[in-house]
């Protein structure tokens, strides 16, 4: 079964692992069992039963919706011939998601590209840079678990077979170059896509590629120019807009300001009715903060 989990891994896909920790009862089965579920809903495995395992499907597909951890417990009814004997059995079930760990193809090695490497490899990411330029490879100064070719960018692309887990970040030295990998890119499974460069320079790579037969359905799958709105200047700070972005994808937020999300003047402006603080939240910043309070500020920040 953990063949199953590595190969699904390697092939960029989700799945739930549900094991058996405890068992009342007459169970069928022991402590230990395991079940995988996919994310299309197909089973490795069984708890023992049909019913159990249909139970189980849906507690797992709920998981990793999720993406969090859970404790289960069934109770088998021997009426249904779910239990083995006739006095039912409880089964204590560990659900957890398994995801792959998301890789970060770099093309190019210059500035942007070694800082967004150095951005990126605390960030979770499996970061491999390649250029076909020796001289900006081998001088780069980047983390040790930072992976570093020398080859040709389009075929490396293509080479690593990049699947929904993995982002290629294209920033080479110049237009031609950032067509190729570009090309190689979308010819991939790869889950993001981004090209660094001015909105006319995109533009005119989009042109190409659309007289060269791309649809405009593949070119929606690039992030072009890359990167979110943060009046970047520097290397480190386009880094910066890059990797947001790249966490904006693998996380699923929303890019908006947690000011804006949460709305807490809002709120509290609208419980009040007039505008102006509630009677008895009068002087509230004037009294102590509470043990708990400050706790939870420190831990906030």
């Amino acid at each position: 079964m953990f063949d199953e989990v590595a190969s699904a891994l390697r092939r960029g896909e989700s799945l739930a692992l549900l094991t058996v920790v405890r068992v009342n009862g007459a169970a069928p089965c022991p402590p230990g069992s395991k079940l995988l579920v996919r994310v299309d809903g197909r089973l490795t495995g069984s708890l023992g039963g049909a019913a159990t395992d249909a139970r189980a499907r849906e507690d797992a597909l709920r998981v990793l919706r999720s993406g969090q951890s859970e404790l289960v417990t069934y109770h088998l009814d021997p009426e249904s011939g779910e239990s083995v004997g006739s006095c039912g059995a409880t089964l204590e079930i560990f659900i957890e998601p398994v995801h792959p760990e998301p890789r970060l193809l770099v093309a190019g090695s210059g500035y942007v590209a070694q800082a967004l490497a150095r951005l990126a490899s605390p960030l979770g990411w499996r970061v491999a840079m390649v250029d076909d330029r020796s001289e900006f490879t081998r001088s780069a100064d980047l983390p040790s678990s930072v992976e570093i070719a020398v080859a040709e960018i389009a075929p490396w692309l293509t080479e690593r077979d990049p699947d929904p887990m993995t982002a290629i970040v294209i920033v080479t030295r110049g237009h031609r170059a950032d067509e190729e990998a570009l090309r190689a890119a979308l010819a991939t499974s790869a889950g993001y896509i981004g090209m660094i460069g001015s909105p006319s320079k995109v533009r005119a790579i989009f042109r190409k590629l659309l007289r060269a037969g791309a649809s405009p359905e593949e070119l929606e799958r690039v992030h072009a120019p890359i990167g979110l709105d943060l009046a970047a200047e520097t290397p480190d700070e386009i880094a910066l807009s890059i990797a947001a972005e790249l966490l904006l994808w693998r996380r699923g937020g929303t890019g908006q300001p947690l000011r804006e999300v949460a709305g807490a003047l809002t709120q509290v402006l609208h419980a009040t009715g007039d505008g102006g603080a509630p009677e008895d939240a009068q002087g509230e910043d004037d009294r102590p903060s509470s043990a708990e309070e400050v706790a939870a500020d420190m831990s906030a920040s």
